[in-house]
Order: C-alpha cells, then sequence, then structure tokens
C-alpha cells in the first residue's frame, strides 16, 4: 500500500517537472490603458506559442513593465526579462546591439501603408498637395528611435521626434508639427481614442508607402524561443489562422481609411539595404489585389 507520503512526494516531483518544463514568455505591455498597439502583437505571439505547444512544452506568457520604445530596446538588449519579445522594424544596427529577430513580418506588410493624423486647420492645405515635392513641405511627427523617422527623413521630409506616444496626438492637433503618420491598420483604433483632443483629425487624401516589415526581437541568445516562435508564426500563417487573428484586428481599420481612394506616394527604406533576406515579402498582404 502506497503511503501519503509517498504519493505527496511523487506529486510534488511530478510538478516541479512541470513548472521545470514550461518557458516563460515575456510581451511588452501597453503604456497605457488607451495604447491599443500591441494587442495583435501580443495576440499572434501567444497563438505562435500554441502551435508550437506540442514540440516545445507548456508556456507562460506576462507582461512587462509599462515602458516606452526606448526602454523596450534597452531591456531587451540587456536581457533583463525572459523572453521578451517585442515588435520592432528591421534596421541592420539592432545586431550589434546583441538583439535578433524571428524573421516572419508580424503586420503582413500592411504597416507600410501610412494615413496621416492632423489638425483640422491643416487638412484642407496637405489635401490640395499635387505632388511629393508639394508633400514635403509638411513636417512630421514620430516617436524616438522609430524607423520612420530615417525613412522621412531620406525623402526629405523633416521629421521631430517625441519620446511619449500619446503625446504626439496632442501635438499634432496644436500644429507643432503637421502630420503624425500611422499604419492603415492601426489608424483607427489610436483616432476612437484620441478624437477628444481638439481639432485633431485625419487625411483622406493621401498615403505615404513603403516596405516596411516588422519582425519580433529579442536578445540574440533566446535562439530556441527565436525558433519556436518562428515555427509557431509559420504553421498559423499555413492554417489560415494568423490571417483570421490579423483580419480580426485590422479589417475595420483597413477598411475604414480608404487605400483606393487616396493618392500612394511611394518611397524608399534605406533601413532595408543590409536585411539578409527578402523571404519575408511573401507574406506581404497586397489591399489592392487581396481579399481579406
Amino acid at each position: 500500500m502506497i503511503s501519503i507520503c509517498s504519493v505527496l512526494l511523487l506529486f510534488i516531483l511530478i510538478s516541479g517537472q512541470v513548472i521545470a518544463s514550461t518557458t516563460i514568455f515575456t510581451f511588452r505591455a501597453p503604456e497605457s490603458g488607451k495604447d491599443t498597439r500591441f494587442n495583435y502583437d501580443n495576440s499572434a505571439l501567444e497563438l505562435a506559442l500554441k502551435k508550437t505547444q506540442k514540440e516545445y512544452g507548456e508556456y507562460i506568457l506576462k507582461p512587462s513593465p509599462v515602458m516606452n520604445f526606448a526602454r523596450a530596446m534597452r531591456s531587451a538588449q540587456l536581457n533583463q526579462y525572459q523572453n521578451f519579445f517585442f515588435k520592432q522594424s528591421y534596421d541592420e544596427e539592432l545586431k550589434e546591439k546583441d538583439l535578433a529577430y524571428v524573421p516572419f513580418p508580424i503586420d503582413l506588410g500592411i504597416v507600410g501603408y501610412r494615413v496621416c493624423f492632423l489638425s483640422e486647420t491643416i487638412k484642407d492645405k496637405v489635401a490640395s498637395a499635387k505632388t511629393f515635392d508639394e508633400l514635403r513641405k509638411f513636417s512630421h511627427g514620430q516617436g524616438v528611435g522609430w524607423a520612420d523617422t530615417v525613412i522621412l527623413q531620406n525623402s526629405g521630409m523633416k521629421v521631430m521626434t517625441i519620446s511619449n506616444y500619446e503625446s504626439l496626438f496632442h501635438l499634432v492637433a496644436a500644429n507643432r508639427f503637421d502630420l503624425f503618420c500611422r499604419g492603415a491598420n492601426e489608424l483607427l483604433n489610436e483616432y476612437n481614442s484620441y478624437k477628444h483632443i481638439k481639432d485633431l483629425t485625419y487625411d483622406t487624401s493621401m498615403s505615404i508607402a513603403y516596405p516596411l516589415p516588422r519582425f519580433f526581437y529579442t536578445h540574440k541568445s533566446n535562439s530556441d524561443a527565436i525558433e519556436r516562435v518562428y515555427k509557431g508564426l509559420i504553421a498559423a500563417y499555413q492554417d489560415g489562422s494568423l490571417k483570421e487573428l490579423w483580419t480580426k484586428y485590422y479589417k475595420e481599420s483597413i477598411e475604414f481609411v480608404k487605400l483606393h481612394a487616396r493618392k500612394i506616394y511611394w518611397i524608399e527604406n534605406p533601413n532595408l539595404k543590409g536585411i539578409e533576406s527578402n523571404q519575408y515579402r511573401q507574406y506581404f498582404y497586397d489591399p489592392f489585389s487581396e481579399k481579406m
């Protein structure tokens, strides 16, 4: 007859093995209650982990402390949190910061179609621009460290960088700069969150477009976690579950911005010159030929 102590010991041993085989992943927490930017990213990360659970085992997803982009970058560089993953546009210089990426474009490329917040007082002036040279007269606001800054500056745009994400909406409404451009998949949620700001509106005349693959980045030492997330994203893409998730979060905003009714200005992304492979492009969504 097995004693109660033996059963208890067996339970403790089994529980310890389960805990030991469970991998902790950390995702970037939103900066505020109105910040919805990472909702899809974190859901996609969880989906990738679910798809690989049989091969890699159990997982736990934990939020990071609240942090802006600069702190997220620093936290990943220092490997402060277990398997900390955050989304970032490709940047060759991140290799020198001990970061590595999962080579799958999380947003399926739709974020490269930029549509812009502006103030009511300047909306007609922007809409009257007929060429990209005329559009260059307008200044931009972007977050510190965002890839868009280099891209826009490379095309002759004047850009002001701001460290606080929410401040960008207030500043563009106050005409501190003329345009605050966001992804076609991002604009609607952000407009609903910040439309109470006096004079804040959005442009309906054009889109500044450039290839902008955004990847999950983490510390380079997390090679097993990178492999797992990549396999999970590919599996989710192939069985349609990732596209279903993407559509759930982004369809309404993409339809709202009406890209078909806008003039599209294509510009170069100089940050992609050093990228190892352009295989990510096969996963890009084309809003002008594909249906959601």
